[in-house]
């Protein structure tokens, strides 16, 4: 896909929205930005949080590519927003075996107070199948 690094360079725009458009765009396009996925990686925390939304969308996009990444994206897990736990559940579960170590801590989303967190976890844990079993007590 020829036109990745002119979408690559959209993550630096002014402008919140082609930021956000830019990410989304690079998850889409999978193993085409996988030389970009610390450069989405770079946005799981930046200040605007619709960027740093998209970031995280991007980042389950491409998977095995963002690999290096599931540790950062673990750690807000326990993030105060509500739709930065929501995003990171998403992305660790389309992140599969890669996020399992963590099936733990997503487990512990299944009571969060907020029901749109308790739903990703469940999605997360589902997409994570039996790679969670060894990570999650019985």
């Amino acid at each position: 896909a020829p036109h990745v690094g002119a979408i690559a360079a959209r993550l630096e725009d002014e402008d919140g929205d082609v930021r956000s458009a830019a990410c989304f765009a690079l998850g889409e396009l999978g193993a085409h930005a996988a030389p970009h996925a610390g450069a989405i990686v770079a946005r799981l925390e930046h200040e605007n949080l619709g960027v740093r939304l998209a970031a995280y969308h991007a980042v389950g996009d491409l998977g095995a590519h963002a690999a290096p990444a599931v540790g950062v994206v673990a750690a807000q897990l326990k993030n105060e927003n509500t739709y930065v736990r929501r995003a990171a559940c998403v992305a660790l579960g389309k992140l599969g075996p890669h996020a399992a170590p963590h099936a733990g801590a997503i487990v512990a989303l299944l009571e969060d107070e907020d029901s749109g967190v308790r739903e990703a976890a469940c999605f997360a844990l589902g997409k994570l199948g039996s790679y969670a079993a060894p990570h999650v007590g019985a």
